[in-house]
This record gives C-alpha cells, sequence and structure tokens, in this order.
C-alpha cells in the first residue's frame, strides 16, 4: 500500500503535462515574429481522463521469468501529452500560423488550470501532514 493514492499521481503528472504545455505555448509566442512558424499544441486530456477512469494505456507484462523486464512508464506516469500542429486557416504573407490573442487565452486558461491542480494537490499534502502529526 502507498501513501500516494491515485488521485496524487494523477495531479502530479497533471502538473507536469500543465508545465510541458506552458512551454510549447510560450514558443508560439516567442515565435509570433518569425516567418513560417507553424504554432503547436500540446494535448492531454483524453489520456489524463481515461486514467481517472481506470482505462490506463495498455502496458506489457512479464508472465514469466525468462521474459525481457518491462520497461518504460507504468500506470499514471504512462500519460503522455500529443503535440500537434494548430490547424491554420488563411495565413498571412508570412506564413505563421500564431494567433497572439488565442496564445494569450491558452496561457492565461493553462496557468489556471496549473495552479487549481497545484492547490489540490497541497491540500491533499496538508491531509497526510495532519494525519502524521495526530498519530503522535
Amino acid at each position: 500500500m502507498t501513501i500516494f493514492d491515485k488521485t496524487m499521481r494523477l495531479l502530479e503528472r497533471t502538473l507536469d503535462l500543465r508545465s510541458a504545455r506552458q512551454r510549447v505555448i510560450a514558443s508560439n509566442l516567442a515565435n509570433e515574429e518569425t516567418p513560417g512558424y507553424r504554432a503547436s499544441e500540446l494535448t492531454f486530456m483524453d489520456q489524463l481522463q481515461s486514467a481517472q477512469k481506470g482505462r490506463l494505456p495498455i502496458v506489457m507484462a512479464a508472465t514469466q521469468s525468462r521474459h525481457f523486464g518491462v520497461r518504460g512508464p507504468q500506470g499514471v506516469q504512462a500519460v503522455t501529452g500529443k503535440l500537434n500542429e494548430v490547424p491554420a486557416g488563411d495565413l498571412p504573407l508570412d506564413a505563421n500560423s500564431v494567433n497572439l490573442e488565442l496564445e494569450m487565452a491558452k496561457l492565461s486558461e493553462n496557468a489556471m488550470q496549473y495552479n487549481a491542480a497545484a492547490t489540490i494537490l497541497a491540500a491533499k499534502f496538508r491531509g497526510l501532514l495532519s494525519a502524521i502529526r495526530d498519530a503522535r
């Protein structure tokens, strides 16, 4: 048994993925004036929701001692983001697909979601700390 339940592992992974998404959005913003730059998007919510419902990606298991060891991320850690190019409608003459207003909205929404997950995780840790203190 572990003191870090599935919720805490999901929150930890959410923070990691939100941080990575923030870097992708910042890269898009930094390249707003770069001719030919195509905006990217990191998506991961579908996988997180599947992990929350217990439908994690398929993982290999060794069924005999002579099998090769199981490698790679297991459980919630197997949830990864997918980097896609943002579809662009009408491109300007410099062929840059970054939409400043859209990227700023994504940046704000992602920061808000990150802070919410961090707040929930901090509350979970405070609950654990309280249980440890009360056990004395």
